[in-house]
């Protein structure tokens, strides 16, 4: 028998929004019903202290980003990444190329398995960074500016403004809504975001 046949290709799900939008709380709940979690974001942190990025990134942006121990200090990177439109489009072709054939290999790997239905990339510049090419459909998480504000400040300890400053250097959020196969809406409760999420799987998931 054709195993392709048997196991057809999972379908590999984008999550995109702005930031502090639930998008990992979404990309989790897939998980729980069963897809492959791909975390970019994890993998970018592992990539930072990994002495061949290390060096280009101290290189490139001085040696003011460590800490004591010599390690990279995101807070520091991002505080500078966060100034410039030009030092984050350099971190990003540093990262960003690595990330993608991280990614690519990992779909493979499910693939080749062929126990998943589907996968799940959580990315924070899921457009920005060409991901959303890789991606069979994308799904984006719509939340009021003022909550995310509020869980930014709170699972962030980010200052009045920070959110506005950061997602100045993303794509416009209406543009990411517009380039969007689905949406969820994330205002309410988390039982009901998740009805929706279950929703989206019963339609979309299961009858592949």
């Amino acid at each position: 028998l054709d195993a392709n046949r048997v196991n057809p290709k999972p379908m590999v799900i984008g999550i995109t929004g702005g930031i502090s939008s639930g998008k990992s709380t979404v990309a989790r709940m897939l998980a729980s019903l069963g897809a492959e979690y791909i975390d970019a974001d994890e993998m970018c942190h592992k990539l930072i202290h990994a002495k061949k990025f290390k060096d280009k990134i101290i290189e490139r942006f001085g040696s003011t980003i460590q800490d004591n121990f010599g390690k990279i200090d995101r807070a520091q990177l991002a505080k500078i990444v966060f100034q410039d439109k030009e030092c984050l489009d350099d971190l990003c072709n540093i990262l960003h190329p690595v990330i993608i054939e991280q990614i690519k290999s990992k779909i493979a790997e499910v693939e080749k398995q062929g126990r998943r239905k589907a996968i799940v990339i959580d990315a924070a510049l899921l457009e920005e960074s060409d991901l959303s090419m890789i991606c069979d459909f994308i799904i984006f998480i719509n939340t009021a500016k003022d909550h995310r504000s509020k869980r930014s400040h709170i699972s962030r300890h980010w200052a009045e403004g920070e959110l506005e400053k950061r997602e100045s250097f993303q794509m416009i959020l209406e543009d990411k809504k517009n380039n969007a196969d689905y949406i969820i809406d994330n205002n309410l409760t988390i039982e009901n975001t998740f009805r929706q999420v279950k929703e989206f799987w019963q339609n979309y998931i299961e009858e592949i």
